[in-house]
Formats: structure tokens, C-alpha cells, sequence
């Protein structure tokens, strides 16, 4: 009898110690979630409330073992480094103490990782960044299915070390977290014979295997098997500009751009008005007539060739912008609608084409050159270049971030 109670004692104590080691592992699986949605959040919060707006939606570099100044030291946003180039991706460490939080942690206590896609790295910046701007980072899943593309950034959980990885410290200075800044000894797989339809989790090749060489695209695999155990949350780039457009000022600064062009256009309007009747009284005392002063033209597949963004109220926000930008000119003088009222008789029309609505694609070039992929319904019917096909058009004149896809209007004289 006693020994059945010792047995059946000695079932409960294994019992409940399997229980708790199940508690656990969830626990720790529900923080290594928490710490990854933590992570997204800070990196999308940092780069959305960055002044002035034309420096937002750029993302911070990852933390590759060095402070500001360069010397050695953990959880710093990366200063530029040696190596890294204009729309190159780059693998880190998440930099928890320049965004203000703890380090944080997987499941298994290893410190996040964090990858940024290069047209979106602060600091060698693209040459133009806006809603329609893709990012170079795709995950496939075990089978080679692409599940995510075209991605702004992942924050990885990188797990235990795998065969071949070794987590071992690097320098003393980097104990908070521990280990080192080799992306390829904590993202998958170690050894390329490994790896799956031939891709790995790290740019090899480069110091510590961190930054691209180009700008090409590079995927990276989520999958659970002997070789890969990293597990990703995605940051699109809907993630960083459905927030940011909610700020006033970048409704401010698409106004201000907007207006730029119209008052310069209507300036040198008002210029050669005065001109020409001056040039009635010289032809009238048979003098020459005096040159009218050149109007932009209206050139390329959406007119705006002619436009320059360096005297622009904000030279980056218009460079960055300009895309959207559509202008036409009307075959006669006549009105448009703008907010539902017809305005004056316009010479010109400048449009600030919205956010991609659905059927719309702005990835190549020639999508980006089809005024259907811009233009709302009657507006892409009338648009053309030089000359608009009809002088119907209709828009809104400020920009609604609950209806980012209408375009916005302007009459020019």
C-alpha cells in the first residue's frame, strides 16, 4: 500500500513538473510574440513621428555593434558604415537602446534581429520614397512558396543556434545581450548546402554578412526544420504610410507643392498677359514685339517633365512626391470642378493623383507611365499629353487621409 502511494505520489510530482515546463515554454512563446510585435511597433512609431515629414518613413539602421561616434557597444542605431550603399538592405540587431526600450527577447532569450530593405534605410537615402516605393525583402515558406513580398523590414526571432552557429561573445562590451553581430551565426541556414531553393537569411559575402551588395530584392525563408528556425514578423509599406498620412502636415505638404506649381505657373500667366498688351501699343508704333516669357512645358508621359522640385517649399517632400503629380493642357480655356464648384477658366490642369486604388498597379515602369493606374474614372478619360482629350475633370482640393485615393485638383491660368 505505501508503495502504491509513493507511485502514485511520484506521478502527480511528474505530472505537475511537466505541467509547468508546458506553462513555461507557452510563456516564454507568448513573450517571444509579445517582444516581436514590441519591436514592430517601436521601429513603424520611430519612423512615422520623425520632423520635418520629408525625413518620415525612412527606417533607422539596424544595430551593428557600434555607438553613434563608432566605438564598440550594443544596442545603437548603426551610424553609416563602410560597406553600405545606396539602396542596400541591411541585417542587425534590433536597437533597443536608441528607441528608448529594454532589450528584447525570443523564446529561447536571444536578443531580436532586424532587417531593414534599402530603399527605406535613413541613411544613405533613395532616390525617391513615397506610398507606391517597394521594398527589396520577400519570405518564402518551407516549400518555396513566396508568402510575403515587397516588404519594408522584418524583426526576427532568431532562436537557439543551429549546426554550424555559434553565439559565442564577442567582446565584453556586448554582454547585455551576449554573443555577436555575425548574422549568419544566428539567421539560417549556417552552411548553403542546407538551404532552401538555395536562399539563406544573410547577405553573404559582406563584413559579418549584413548588407547587400546592390539593390537587388532577397528573400528570406520562415520554415521549422533542422537547418532554420527563424520566425519573422513583416513591416510593409502600407505598415509605415497608412499611419504617416494621417499627419497634417503631409497634407500640408502636398498642398504647399501643389500651390508651388500653380503660383509659378500663373506668375510667368500674369508676366506675358502684361507683355502682350504691351506689345499691341509696340506693333501699333511698329516696333518689335517683345519675346512672351517660356511657360514650363507640359512633356513626358504625365506632362510634369518640366517641373523642378529645387525651389519647391520643401525640395525633399517634392522629390519624393512628384510622381503622383499629373499636368495637362486644356485644348481652350475652360472650368473644372474642384469640392463640387466650378472654378475659373483654367489653361491648365495640375493633378495630384491619390494612393492606388484597386485594379491599380505602379510597380514597373510602364505601369507608372499609364495614367489609368493614377487617375480616377472621368479624369482618365480626359487626361492626355500635351493636350487633354476633354476639359472635364473633377477632384478634391486638399488631401483626406480617409480617402487617400482621390485625386487632388488645381486650375492653372
Amino acid at each position: 500500500m505505501a508503495m502504491l502511494v509513493l507511485l502514485t505520489l511520484w506521478g502527480l510530482y511528474l505530472f505537475a513538473g511537466q505541467l509547468n515546463a508546458n506553462q513555461l515554454l507557452l510563456a516564454n512563446a507568448r513573450n517571444g510574440a509579445a517582444a516581436l510585435g514590441q519591436a514592430r511597433e517601436a521601429v513603424i512609431g520611430d519612423a512615422i513621428s520623425r520632423l520635418p515629414v520629408n525625413d518620415a518613413s525612412y527606417l533607422r539602421l539596424p544595430d551593428l555593434g557600434f555607438s553613434p561616434v563608432g566605438v564598440l557597444a550594443e544596442g545603437f542605431v548603426s551610424p553609416n558604415f563602410a560597406g553600405n550603399g545606396k539602396d542596400s538592405s541591411v541585417i542587425g540587431k534590433f536597437p533597443w537602446r536608441t528607441l528608448g526600450m529594454a532589450p528584447l527577447r525570443d523564446q529561447r532569450g536571444q536578443c531580436l534581429w532586424y532587417v531593414v530593405s534599402g530603399r527605406f534605410q535613413k541613411a544613405i537615402k533613395t532616390d525617391m520614397l513615397n506610398w507606391d516605393t517597394q521594398g527589396q525583402i520577400s519570405v518564402m515558406d518551407s516549400n518555396g512558396n513566396v508568402v510575403a513580398t515587397n516588404l519594408a523590414a522584418l524583426i526576427v526571432a532568431p532562436g537557439r543556434a543551429l549546426e554550424g552557429q555559434s553565439h559565442a561573445l564577442a567582446d565584453p562590451v556586448y554582454a547585455e545581450c551576449g554573443g555577436n553581430y555575425d548574422a549568419r551565426q544566428y539567421l539560417d541556414a549556417f552552411n548553403n548546402g542546407n538551404a532552401i531553393a538555395g536562399q539563406v537569411n544573410y547577405f553573404a559575402g559582406s563584413i559579418n554578412n549584413r548588407v547587400a551588395a546592390d539593390g537587388s530584392s532577397k528573400i528570406f525563408v520562415g520554415a521549422e526544420t533542422d537547418f532554420y528556425n527563424d520566425r519573422f514578423l513583416i513591416i510593409t509599406v502600407d505598415d509605415i504610410f497608412t499611419p504617416l498620412i494621417r499627419r497634417a502636415d503631409f497634407r500640408d505638404a502636398i498642398g504647399a507643392m501643389l500651390d508651388y506649381f500653380k503660383g509659378q505657373n500663373d506668375a510667368i500667366k500674369a508676366q506675358n498677359d502684361v507683355i502682350a498688351a504691351e506689345n499691341v501699343v509696340r506693333i501699333q508704333n511698329g516696333l518689335e514685339p517683345l519675346p512672351l516669357v517660356a511657360q514650363v512645358g507640359v512633356t513626358g508621359s504625365k506632362g510634369v517633365d518640366g517641373l523642378d522640385c529645387g525651389a519647391a517649399p520643401d525640395p525633399a517632400f517634392c522629390s519624393n512626391w512628384k510622381e503622383m503629380l499629373l499636368l495637362t493642357q486644356l485644348s481652350a480655356p475652360a472650368p473644372i470642378i474642384i469640392d463640387g464648384v466650378a472654378s475659373a477658366n483654367c489653361n491648365r490642369v495640375l493633378i495630384f493623383a491619390g494612393r492606388k486604388a484597386a485594379g491599380q498597379v505602379r510597380g514597373t515602369v510602364a505601369e507608372k507611365a499609364d495614367k489609368a493606374n493614377y487617375l480616377e474614372d472621368q479624369n482618365a478619360s480626359s487626361f492626355n499629353v500635351p493636350v487633354a482629350i476633354a476639359s472635364v475633370f473633377r477632384g478634391r482640393s486638399v488631401f483626406d487621409f480617409r480617402t487617400p485615393a482621390a485625386d487632388l485638383l488645381r486650375c492653372l491660368l
